[in-house]
C-alpha cells in the first residue's frame, strides 16, 4: 500500500509544474537549454540541461568510451574554456538567445578504428506530449559552425520517433546512424561562424513521436563538405578531422498553432504586485509588443510584468512563416479596490475528499476549474458560478486528480488534489 501511495506522490510531483502556464506552444522541453541542474565543468555534460541527453541516455561522462559520443552543454556559468563562452577553446560567439547552447560533433573525416567510437554526437530531447497522427508540425532549430572545425558540412537534421533510436545507440553510440532519415535536414553547407543558420521545415506526424534527436544522420559519402581554414588559435588536434556545430532554440510547434498571450489579468498598485503574461514554455519563436507597437521582448513564451498603469501586451507568433497575434490586458487598480473586488483563491476548499459522485467547491466564484489525471490529461472542465458550487465527477474513473482553479479576472491560479473512489 505504501509503495502505491509513493507512486502517486511521484506522479503528482512530476505533473505539478504543468499548471504554471497556459497550453504549451513549443512541444520541446527546454528548447534553448536554459534550465539546468548545475553549471558544466567539462565536456560531455548535456545531461545537466533538463530533458536533454546524448542518443544513449544511459551514457555518462564516467563512461570511458561512451562519454566521447555525448554532446556538450555550453553555458555562461561554465567553469572551463571547453564549456563557457564567448571565448571557448573551439569558438568565440554567444548563444542565439539566453545563456546556454549545445555543441556536438557532426562529422569525422578519419573513419578508422582509432576514431570509430566517437565519430558523431547526437542530441536527444523529450517532447511534452506525443504528436498527433496526421497533423502537420513546424520543426525549427539553429546551428553555427565553430572556428575549431576542420570541415563545414550540410545534412544536419532532426529525427523524431518514440525513443527506439536510443536502444540502437547502446551499441552504436558514436557511429553514423544512416538507417534513420530525419524529417528535416539542411541541404546547404553551413559555414557561417558569425551568424546562426535556421534549419526549418514542416512534416506530418505518425502519432508515435515523443523524442527529437539532432545530428548528422548521413554517412560521409552522402555528406557534402567544405574544408575550412579558421584562425590557428582554435586549431586543436581534433580540429583537423572534426566538424563541431553549436545548436540553439529548438522548437516543434503544430503548424496551425495560434499565438496565446494568456488570460487578461488584474493587479493592484501594491509594491510587490506583478502579473505573468503568456505561458511558461521557455523558448518560443515570438515577439512581444506593447500597445504602442514597441518591441519589449522576444523568443520567450511568457514573462513577468509590473506596469504602473493598465497595459495591453501583444504576442506575435511565427510558425514556419504563419504569423498570428494575440493580446492580453493587464488592468491596474488601487490596492483598496483590488483587495475588495478580487478575493484570493487561497481559501478554496473541496469536500468531500475522497469523493464518489459530487464534489462541493467553496471560495472559487467565477473561476474556471480544470481536472487533470496523473499523466497530465485534461479530463473535465467546469465553472464555479457561485461561491459554493457542486461539480459532478461521477463520470471520472477512480484515481487521483489535480483540480486547477483559474480566476479569469485576476489571473490567479491554484490547485487542489482530489481522490475519486
Amino acid at each position: 500500500m505504501m509503495a502505491r501511495i509513493l507512486k502517486y506522490i511521484v506522479l503528482i510531483c512530476a505533473f505539478l509544474p504543468s499548471f504554471k502556464g497556459n497550453a504549451q506552444i513549443n512541444l520541446v522541453h527546454n528548447g534553448s537549454f536554459e534550465k539546468t541542474s548545475n553549471c558544466p565543468i567539462t565536456l560531455d555534460q548535456i545531461k545537466l540541461a533538463y530533458f536533454w541527453s546524448g542518443i544513449d541516455s544511459n551514457a555518462t561522462i564516467y563512461d570511458t568510451v561512451l562519454a566521447l559520443c555525448i554532446p556538450d552543454l555550453i553555458n555562461i556559468c561554465g567553469t572551463s574554456l571547453d564549456v563557457q563562452y564567448p571565448f571557448n577553446t573551439r569558438f568565440n560567439r554567444f548563444p542565439r538567445t539566453g545563456n546556454a547552447m549545445a555543441q556536438l560533433i557532426t562529422y569525422n573525416s578519419k573513419q578508422d578504428s582509432t576514431y570509430i567510437n566517437y565519430l558523431r554526437d547526437y542530441l536527444q530531447g523529450r517532447l511534452s506530449a506525443p504528436l498527433i497522427a496526421g497533423k502537420q508540425y513546424c520543426l525549427t532549430f539553429y546551428t553555427s559552425i565553430t572556428q575549431g572545425s576542420a570541415y563545414a558540412i550540410n545534412k544536419i537534421g532532426a529525427y523524431l520517433d518514440n525513443g527506439s533510436i536510443d536502444s540502437v545507440a547502446k551499441t552504436r553510440c558514436g557511429l553514423v546512424h544512416s538507417i534513420y532519415t530525419p524529417q528535416i535536414y539542411d541541404t546547404s553547407i553551413s559555414n557561417d561562424t558569425l551568424n546562426w543558420t535556421k534549419i526549418q521545415g514542416t512534416f506530418t506526424a505518425n502519432g508515435t513521436e515523443r523524442f527529437i534527436t539532432i545530428g548528422n544522420f548521413f554517412d560521409n559519402d552522402q555528406t557534402d563538405t567544405l574544408k575550412v581554414h579558421y584562425p590557428s588559435l582554435y586549431t586543436t588536434l581534433d580540429g583537423h578531422i572534426f566538424s563541431f556545430y553549436l545548436i540553439d532554440d529548438v522548437s516543434v510547434i503544430a503548424a496551425d498553432a495560434l499565438a496565446d498571450a494568456g488570460h487578461d489579468t488584474t493587479i493592484t498598485l501594491a509594491a510587490t504586485d506583478s502579473a505573468w503574461v503568456g505561458n511558461h514554455d521557455g523558448y518560443v519563436p515570438c515577439k512581444w509588443y506593447n500597445s504602442s507597437g514597441v518591441l519589449i521582448d522576444s523568443n520567450i513564451g511568457g514573462f513577468k510584468v509590473k506596469p504602473s498603469a493598465t497595459t495591453t501586451y501583444i504576442m506575435e507568433l511565427d510558425v514556419c512563416g504563419h504569423v498570428t497575434r494575440d493580446t492580453v490586458k493587464v488592468t491596474v487598480v488601487p490596492v483598496s479596490v483590488g483587495s475588495s473586488l478580487f478575493p484570493s483563491l487561497r481559501g478554496v476548499t473541496c469536500h468531500p475528499n475522497p469523493v464518489s459522485s459530487e464534489v462541493t467547491v467553496e471560495g472559487a466564484k467565477g473561476c474556471e476549474v480544470l481536472f487533470y489525471d496523473v499523466i497530465g490529461r485534461r479530463v473535465l472542465k467546469s465553472v464555479c458560478e457561485e461561491h459554493r458550487a457542486v461539480i459532478d465527477v461521477s463520470g471520472l474513473a477512480n484515481g487521483i486528480y489535480m483540480m486547477q482553479f483559474t480566476n479569469p479576472a485576476t489571473g490567479e491560479r491554484t490547485t487542489q488534489k482530489l481522490i475519486k473512489e
